[in-house]
């Protein structure tokens, strides 16, 4: 980790304070609405080297499966105790770390609301940290459903990027971190995605810190990718120490995610064709 490893254990111990504070802030006011919240992701698997967790890049991923008869936050009467549980999120955390290196950037999500919105598959439970109670999974499509998500996914990707050159063109300042947000959840899971299509267990893929995809990704050589991969979890780096100021920063985050899409759909598209499945 080098000149990464003190940034990397202040930034682990202020992980951990954010899942600390957010477990009590749910067993204090939401014990009676919560069947069980989980954590998964980056935030909460080893990190060997400094691509495996850049602050505020990187995100503190938290699912949350509601209890039958509750409302947690779906509709638009709950928008102000949101508001406000956000307030209490950041003062908790802050008065617990007065000379804090980040703020975890938290995505807390509904469990119900995911499943109805997406293809969902479920993580293994060994790549999860249960935060309140035991979390219960359903049953899993199988092995070559999972593949064909994740192939659908890549594919997708060529819609999306279509529309980025429209949408960048007249993007400064903080408005290039909007533009990262979009890119930023579609560059994360690509490659492993990517890998996943070529795997007998593609739920094990998943598992793995991003120094491990990556090579994994040379291994299977993806060579550009995994340098590329690199380079944009790099300049995250970069612009997380410039306070996300710099707007070149902020462009080069762009440039190399929009490469590793790009990159990971040329793969998917070639797969797809020699009908993999």
């Amino acid at each position: 980790m080098s000149e990464y490893s003190e940034y990397m254990k202040q930034a682990k111990s202020e992980v951990n304070s954010c899942l600390s504070i957010w477990k009590s802030i749910f067993e204090e006011n939401y014990s009676k609405s919560i069947d069980f919240a989980y954590v998964k992701g980056s935030a909460i698997k080893e990190w060997k080297t400094y691509i495996d967790y850049v602050p505020i890049l990187s995100d503190v991923d938290i699912h949350i499966k509601a209890k039958a008869h509750a409302k947690f936050f779906d509709d638009e009467s709950s928008f102000h105790e949101s508001v406000n549980l956000s307030e209490m999120y950041e003062n908790m955390f802050i008065e617990q770390n007065p000379n804090y290196f980040h703020i975890p950037r938290t995505q807390i999500l509904n469990l119900k609301t995911l499943i109805d919105a997406v293809d969902f598959v479920y993580p293994k439970k060994t790549s999860v940290v249960p935060l309140i109670n035991d979390p219960i999974f359903e049953e899993n499509p199988s092995i070559e459903t999972i593949k064909k998500i994740d192939l659908k996914n890549l594919l997708q990707l060529d819609e999306f990027l279509q529309t980025l050159p429209l949408h960048m063109i007249d993007r400064t300042g903080l408005d290039l971190w909007t533009m990262i947000r979009r890119l930023n959840w579609r560059v994360s899971p690509s490659p492993v995605r990517l890998l996943s299509l070529e795997d007998d267990d593609p739920l094990s893929i998943w598992e793995l810190n991003r120094t491990s995809i990556t090579n994994l990704l040379e291994k299977r050589d993806f060579y550009l990718i995994s340098e590329t991969y690199k380079d944009y979890y790099y300049e995250g780096w970069i612009s997380f120490i410039e306070d996300f100021t710099n707007s070149q920063s902020l462009r080069r985050i762009i440039s190399t995610g929009f490469e590793v899409l790009k990159m990971c759909l040329e793969e998917a598209k070639k797969i797809n064709n020699n009908q993999f499945f």
